[in-house]
């Protein structure tokens, strides 16, 4: 079974529960992380904004109260009030009261009736406080609610003589104590409070639900765009045409979609490639097979009369399988990621010449003649000496395959790399076969199994360098770019 076969199994097996082995599904991740988030931003926002309101009124309640109280020491001592008061949002009012609590002057405007019942009451609450023995709790009453009405209240001790609306001090016979209530109504701003943050929390509510409903909706759409990217890897898992394009509303999607059906064609064309191999490797096979049964036959029963021919049919036919072998071990070598490139020193004009002298009796049964043209015949390249000299032995082999009458071998240095250039005056290349000729199991004109160009492409690109082609009427050639530092 291909893998992309096992995937679209596994895709169409697998469980639809809400949790797989403990692990959320997309969908629901997609709508409690944002809901999260949401939710606690909208909390954040909710603590900050009262806890900025608390500390405003709280602030201002008590600049107004500390201002009023300055005026009055000022007073106490004989200064003349400053004419600069701190600014602040709230009034303050302050009610004096003698010894037996008694209201001794209300700093509130005439008619207030409302500041007045309140200087009262304050009168007539830190007189239970005397009472309890805990007046000197009441430096800073802090809030007191009044019928619905909130107020800030802080108390200051003076000693002296009343002066209309203030203590001035005096230390004689007519001295006594005095109590200051100063006190600002701050129920207008924390009913704006309350106002603002049931706005707040109104607006979080709906916020919420809009954005709830639309992470729902998203989540949804997610899931069905999955569940058809889902259903359509099954189909080419199970090797069914997905029949008209069917466009997924994430282009994320769809470029998942469009890979997986490339890789669906690109398998479907290494298995036809694989399949054509395989049939022309069975043919390349049977037919030395066959010459070398034939021939061995022949001799075993004495109808050959020149043995030294058939032996040297018999040994060019195992050649051709040797090197059919050859190839494929050496492909499936390649194939394996975890093969490790045999790195050393090598000199490129030595490995150049070797390859060359290896091929000489095939270049001069066809009378061919190699030119050598290398600029530096002291070129070190940090190679695995047995598959680079495979890589050009199955370049060069092509060259002498096809060349007419000469095979040129040439060295270019360009800044850190160096080129090899291996021509040949054989005919030109199509151009539909050039765009094929390094795939695997493409099988040229008069080529053998479809692998070597391929294995040799793998092979100079595992050493990290480039390899290209380019034929005219009159010249073929294949350059090699190798790193002149080792990768």
């Amino acid at each position: 079974m291909s893998l992309l076969k096992r995937f679209g199994a596994t895709a169409s097996n697998s469980p639809t529960k809400t949790k797989r082995n403990g692990r959320l599904r997309l969908r629901t991740t997609l709508f409690l992380q944002p809901f999260t988030i949401l939710l606690f931003s909208f909390g954040l926002i909710f603590l900050l904004f009262n806890g900025a309101m608390h500390y405003v009124i709280n602030s201002q309640a008590d600049k107004a109260i500390e201002s009023q109280f300055h005026q009055l020491d000022r007073l106490f001592m004989g200064e003349s009030s400053a004419q600069n008061t701190t600014r602040t949002i709230f009034s303050s009012t302050y009610v004096i009261v003698d010894q037996e609590f008694k209201v001794q002057y209300v700093s509130a405007a005439l008619g207030d009736e409302e500041e007045a019942y309140f200087s009262e009451e304050i009168a007539r609450y830190a007189h239970q406080k005397d009472e309890e023995k805990r007046l000197s709790d009441m430096d800073n009453i802090g809030k007191v609610t009044l019928d619905d009405t909130t107020y800030m209240v802080k108390m200051a001790t003076y000693t002296g003589k009343l002066e209309k609306y203030y203590i001035k001090k005096n230390s004689g016979k007519r001295s006594q104590t005095y109590r200051v209530f100063v006190f600002v109504d701050v129920s207008p701003a924390s009913y704006l409070s309350w106002w603002l943050n049931s706005s707040l929390l109104l607006l979080m509510v709906i916020i919420g639900l809009i954005a709830s409903l639309f992470i729902y909706l998203t989540g949804k759409r997610v899931d069905s765009a999955f569940t058809s990217l889902k259903d359509s890897i099954t189909r080419l898992g199970k090797r069914q045409k997905l029949g008209k394009k069917e466009e997924l509303p994430y282009e994320e999607f769809n470029d998942v979609m469009m890979t997986v059906a490339k890789m669906s064609d690109m398998i479907d064309a290494n298995q036809r490639s694989q399949q054509l191999f395989f049939q022309n490797a069975s043919h390349e096979l049977r037919t030395p097979l066959m010459s070398i049964q034939g021939y061995a036959e022949g001799l075993k029963e004495g109808v050959l009369k020149n043995p030294k021919e058939a032996a040297g049919i018999i040994y060019d036919e195992s050649q051709k399988m040797t090197e059919l072998v050859d190839d494929i071990l050496t492909l499936s070598k390649l194939e394996t990621i975890q093969t490790q490139l045999n790195l050393e020193k090598v000199v490129l004009d030595n490995l150049l010449y070797d390859v060359s002298w290896r091929l000489k009796h095939k270049a001069d049964e066809r009378g061919l003649v190699f030119d050598h043209d290398f600029h530096d015949d002291n070129c070190e390249l940090v190679l695995d000496e047995t598959l680079m000299e495979r890589a050009f032995l199955n370049i060069i082999s092509n060259a002498v395959r096809y060349a007419k009458h000469t095979i040129t071998l040439s060295t270019e240095f360009l800044e850190n790399k160096v080129v090899v250039h291996i021509a040949n005056d054989g005919p030109e290349i199509s151009r539909e076969m050039q765009e094929h000729i390094f795939e695997r199991f493409y099988k040229g004109e008069k080529g053998q199994f479809g692998i070597g160009l391929s294995m040799t492409k793998d092979i100079i690109e595992r050493h990290g360098g480039q390899i290209s082609l380019r034929s005219q009427a009159d010249k073929t050639t294949f350059s090699v770019a190798l790193p002149l530092v080792a990768n």
